[in-house]
C-alpha cells in the first residue's frame, strides 16, 4: 500500500515526520456523554511532535512526547522540521 503525502506550504507531510505545532487548540475533542467540547489540557503551540497517523487529507495525528499526548490537528497548523525517508 502506497503512503499518501499532502503538501503544507510546499512540504510533503507523512507519518514519521517531525513537526512543530503553530496553533494552540482550545479543545482536545468532543465528549459524547455530555455533548460538550473537552478542555485542552496542554499548551502545544510551538511544541515539537511526531506525525503518527493520517486522519484525512486535511489533518494528521501528532504525538507530543513532552506530554505523552496525541492530538489530531490540521496540516496547515504544522511546520515541517524533518521529513522521514
Amino acid at each position: 500500500m502506497e503512503t499518501q503525502t499532502y503538501s503544507i506550504e510546499g512540504f510533503a507531510v507523512k507519518v514519521g515526520n517531525l513537526v512543530r505545532c503553530k496553533f494552540q487548540p482550545t479543545s482536545s475533542g468532543y465528549n459524547t456523554k455530555t455533548g460538550c467540547m473537552k478542555p485542552m489540557l496542554y499548551h502545544i503551540k510551538e511544541e515539537v511532535g511526531l506525525v503518527i497517523g493520517e486522519r484525512d487529507e486535511l489533518s494528521v495525528i501528532v504525538y507530543f512526547p513532552k506530554f505523552a499526548y496525541e492530538h489530531t490537528i490540521s496540516r496547515k497548523s504544522l511546520e515541517l522540521i524533518n521529513g522521514s525517508r
